[in-house]
């Protein structure tokens, strides 16, 4: 089930998660620590697999003891060194996957993490008390992680997670069974610095954002400022960075609309001119979209397998499957919008549709409704 997730892994928020400084388009700091945490769920693994001691000890006739570290256990040592004090401090609000939940543990166990720092300097009974003290971690984490308790708390973190990439790929493609062709549109909504309090009022500023949303919702489904939409898709996130953000995905018929750089800029700018009152940004990400390796918005009609794919397992898959490693706290109430599900198109005689076969590797550069 993680290989469902490994994309990001490999390049996913680098293709989607990316704004314009400086004219230069760059990773921000919040997307490169969700890379960090999917590095220490494979950490986790990795070691919960591994066997007999990964820290022992040698003699050098010039030092005396020292400590030896097979390969996963240096890794170990330096992923545990960083801590965990920027997570902590981008993310506030969160709940982190288990497996990190477990890493975070171990950096609770350890009283001396300047040991850390200089283990490999480390001599005689120093180094032979830091190799205990890491064995036996590395035996908790194995004990940790085949209990019962884990595999249960896991099961529900899983659950949760693959029910709403299931909503989200359910929902297009039932919008591509009633819509043959659609403009796809992703626009990102954020404040400008210093509108919301951030950590010190953070669940007040929580409801005053939720207030936006629902507002922008609203108008949306009006045709407001742009009519003729057929779908939405939405994700609220909060980094230190950049404050709370919403990640919007918007589906309009393809017979009505081409412009799709111009509809999203319309729909960022009725952000943060109308619905914020001047204290919004937006990203367009469709202005843009000729950088992105995969390309998954745009005009794409249902038989453009190779752009559906990619809306559905890049652009969409974003919006839900970053939640498999940090998501908002349940205190922060809904984080996930989407539109309500399409009635089926009533059948009709005729040629059946026929699909574009998908090419063989391509890459191309590059509605009120429920939440969870």
């Amino acid at each position: 089930m993680i290989d469902e997730v490994d994309w990001i892994d490999n390049g996913g928020p680098l293709d989607l998660m990316v704004e314009e400084v400086g004219g230069l388009l760059v990773l921000r700091v919040e997307e490169s620590l969700v890379l960090e945490l999917r590095s220490i769920e494979k950490l986790m693994c990795e070691l919960a697999g591994s066997k007999g001691f990964l820290f022992s000890s040698f003699a050098c006739k010039r030092d005396g003891i020292k400590v030896k570290a097979e390969r996963l256990g240096r890794y170990f040592v330096d992923k545990l060194k960083r801590g965990k004090g920027m997570l902590e401090q981008y993310f506030p609000s969160h709940e982190v996957n288990p497996y990190v939940e477990v890493f975070f543990k171990c950096i609770d166990r350890l009283d001396d993490l300047y040991s850390l720092k200089v283990w490999l300097e480390l001599r005689n009974g120093a180094a032979e008390a830091f190799l205990v003290r890491m064995n036996d971690l590395v035996e908790f984490v194995r004990l940790e992680l085949t209990s019962d308790a884990f595999k249960a708390v896991l099961k529900r973190f899983r659950k949760a997670s693959f029910k709403r990439v299931n909503s989200l790929e359910g929902y297009i493609d039932a919008l591509f069974a009633k819509h043959s062709r659609m403009l796809v549109v992703r626009v990102d909504l954020s404040y400008q610095s210093g509108f919301v309090s951030g950590r010190k009022e953070f669940y007040d500023d929580v409801k005053k954002v939720k207030v936006h949303w629902a507002k922008m919702q609203k108008d949306l489904h009006k045709g407001i400022p742009v009519d003729g939409l057929l779908g939405f898709a939405c994700k609220l996130e909060y980094g230190q960075l950049k404050g709370f953000h919403f990640h919007l995905l918007l589906f309009y018929n393809g017979s009505n609309h081409r412009q799709d750089g111009v509809l999203a800029r319309m729909v960022g700018e009725y952000w943060r001119d109308s619905i914020t009152a001047g204290a919004g940004r937006y990203f367009n990400c469709n202005a843009v979209k000729d950088k992105y390796r995969y390309l998954g918005i745009g005009m794409i009609s249902f038989n453009q397998l190779d752009r559906v794919s990619a809306l559905k397992n890049r652009v969409a898959s974003y919006l839900t499957k970053v939640d498999y490693w940090i998501r908002l706290s349940p205190e922060s109430g809904r984080s996930f919008f989407r539109g309500n599900m399409p009635k089926p198109k009533s059948v009709k005689r005729g040629r059946p549709r026929v699909h574009e076969p998908a090419p063989p590797s391509r890459h191309v550069h590059g509605l009120l409704g429920s939440g969870f």
